[in-house]
């Protein structure tokens, strides 16, 4: 299997390069990293001092470079977090399979009206297979199959960082600061509406140690793509909401309440900036962790409806525990995309066109491979008189 990882000097993808790399080894025959950052990507691949893995630098919008780049794989494993219509246009040009981190809902319809044509091409291109988007959709499926129909279907998530991290404000996960300030989607009583940053506030029980967790609704990709995924079950309702460490909300909100998070433009004497990319920047220029990473995760989905003749409410939880030195966002999302290339090579995904996870992996198939991985889904019930 020859695997071409786009955003490759990304943590998620160190997490993805890893598992390439170390699991079920003998099923890869070549991995290039790219990304802008060559110094990098160059610094991950001598780390692994192995011949099947090389770096590559790569401006993903110079579409006449990534087409070249692309050629001759079997899988691309989009992890930019940018363009993702453009690297799904160039992945059709070159005729290789595509999976990606996750689209926004505007960017996903125009993915998905590209699905004919990957279809003719012999093509699959899997959108959002990470951890939320990726292995919630997997667990709501798992569920789902359960029920006659579904009412309710509420994902949520929530870490503990019990290390000792050494940066005066450690982001858990990429778009975690977007997610403080941007308006969320959710889909209630059969309709979208968008809400206020940070509303729906709600204390959820995760299990120790992270503990009960004030969550708050953020936009993710489930709630626009379940309602179309699961409409022959005639979903009304869809959720997610995230619970993060109450030191790092209350340092996000000071500084929301200062006004640098915030992407209006600001003049500062003869420029014009945005604060958030000021704080971006200034992240980025902050030293490594010195600290142990000791980083629990959990996700968790709830789906609601009737089966049998009875309401049922089923839980998925997918709890995990300090993996190797990678934090728990890597260790929940960076697997994914590599679980789903390995499944596409072995031929165990056979569907050809554009899909979004639960539409085209089957569940318990790729729970397998996340044990593997140290990642185990657990299902309860529950059933109202």
């Amino acid at each position: 299997m020859k695997v071409l990882v786009l955003g490759g000097a990304g943590s998620m993808a160190y997490a993805t390069i890893r598992d390439l790399m170390e699991i079920d080894i003998e099923e890869v025959s070549k991995v290039v990293i790219a990304d802008r950052y060559y110094e990098k990507v160059k610094k991950v691949a001598d780390e692994f001092e192995s011949g099947k893995l090389t770096p590559a630098w790569i401006d993903v919008t110079d579409h006449a470079k990534l087409v070249k780049l692309m050629n001759g794989f079997d899988v691309v494993l989009d992890e930019t977090g940018t363009i993702p219509v453009g690297i799904l246009k160039a992945a059709l040009e070159t005729r290789v399979h595509l999976i990606n981190l996750g689209v926004a809902a505007d960017e996903g319809e125009q993915c998905m009206d590209m699905s004919d044509e990957f279809e003719k091409a012999g093509l699959t291109a899997i959108l959002g297979l990470g951890s939320s988007p990726g292995i919630t959709n997997l667990m709501a499926n798992a569920l789902i199959d359960k029920l006659d129909t579904v009412k309710t279907i509420e994902v949520s998530f929530a870490y503990a960082s019990l290390g000792r991290s050494t940066l005066p404000l450690k982001v858990p996960f990429l778009g975690a600061l977007d997610e403080f300030f941007t308006k969320p989607l959710v889909f209630r009583d059969g309709q979208f509406v968008e809400l206020p940053p940070q509303s729906g506030l709600e204390d959820i029980q995760y299990p120790e140690p992270i503990g009960i967790r004030k969550s708050f609704y953020v936009p993710h990709e489930e709630v626009w793509g379940f309602p179309v995924s699961f409409e022959d079950k005639g979903i009304k309702n869809v959720t997610v909401k995230a619970g993060f460490t109450p030191d790092f909300v209350e340092k996000v909100n000071f500084l929301i309440g200062l006004g640098i998070i915030s992407e209006e433009p600001l003049k500062v004497n003869d420029a014009t900036v945005a604060p958030m990319d000021v704080l971006t920047a200034c992240l980025a220029k902050l030293p490594p962790e010195q600290g142990e990473v000791v980083d629990y995760g959990c996700s968790r989905v709830i789906a609601r409806g009737r089966g049998g003749g009875e309401e049922l409410e089923y839980t998925a939880l997918m709890f995990n525990r300090p993996y190797r030195g990678l934090t728990n966002a890597q260790h929940r999302t960076g697997h994914s995309p590599s679980i789903g290339a390995r499944m596409l090579f072995r031929g165990e995904i056979k569907k050809r066109g554009v899909f979004l996870p639960e539409m085209v992996i089957e569940p318990k198939l790729f729970f397998k491979e996340l044990a593997k991985r140290e990642l185990e889904v657990a299902v309860t019930s529950r059933t109202f008189i």
